[in-house]
């Protein structure tokens, strides 16, 4: 399906504005501006987190290293898409419906939506008019432009989004931790759920980002990386937002 929305029509000449809001599924987007950010942890880093976590967890050492990463103007969902977006996707094109869909614990409309996988989510995207975001592109929202390991800030903070410590053990609806907003103003970059993102983990895997509610302090970083063991039904752990590109050809350089 070819896209119905036309991103650059809408945005015309000038100065991006800071937020948009799809015309397909109602998501408020926020803009996260082109320039650098320094993507990853230096080793120096990893031996502080596997201080704080009192153990080396080996997926950890798959953050180094910190480098300097280019990105180009873009816009990416301020929530990730709750089941009441995926249901108007569901039923406008008449997509498999996510495992557990009537489950009253997983389905409640301002939740994310759970159990779907990349296909699911690419071919949500698509209907959208978005896309995936790469690892590169999540990560900056996430932590902006300061290296920070939280999206927050670079102290965890229990009280600022859904991990182990804040005790929830399930999913909790979107925009509920104000003071854990990322630089760029996303909700839920650190726990909840994990999310999807485009690129390559290490044996080749599909990444997926950010840490979810069963998930302690060294787990919900912005920087943190894993896989799921399903990547074609998901877990009620697993969610994603989406992105979509503004040319910069048209646009000021606005950087951070």
């Amino acid at each position: 399906m070819e896209t119905r929305w036309d991103i650059e029509k809408e945005l015309g000449e000038g100065k991006l504005p800071d937020s948009i809001v799809s015309p397909i599924d109602g998501a408020e987007m926020v803009k996260v501006p082109a320039g650098p950010f320094t993507m990853g942890i230096s080793e120096e880093e990893l031996h502080q987190i596997f201080l704080l976590d009192r153990r080396q967890t080996v997926v950890f050492a798959t953050e180094i290293p910190d480098r300097i990463v280019h990105l180009e103007n873009y816009y990416i969902d301020r929530y990730p898409v709750t089941n009441y977006q995926y249901r108007k996707f569901v039923e406008e094109t008449g997509h498999r419906e996510p495992l557990l869909w009537t489950e009253p614990r997983w389905s409640q409309p301002m939740q994310p939506v759970v159990f779907v996988g990349w296909d699911d989510a690419r071919a949500y995207a698509k209907w959208a008019g978005k896309s995936l975001p790469t690892e590169a592109q999540w990560e900056k929202a996430g932590r902006g432009t300061d290296g920070r390991w939280w999206s927050w800030g670079q102290e965890f903070l229990p009280d600022r989004c859904n991990s182990r410590e804040y005790g929830l053990e399930r999913t909790s609806e979107i925009g509920l931790f104000d003071d854990g907003m990322s630089p760029y103003g996303c909700y839920g970059m650190c726990g909840n759920v994990w999310e999807m993102c485009e690129g390559r983990w290490q044996w080749d895997l599909l990444p997926m980002r950010g840490g979810c509610f069963l998930g302690t302090a060294t787990f919900v970083r912005v920087t943190c990386r894993w896989t799921p063991e399903d990547t074609v039904n998901g877990a009620h752990w697993l969610g994603f937002r989406c992105v979509v590109e503004a040319p910069s050809k048209k646009y000021k350089i606005e950087s951070t």
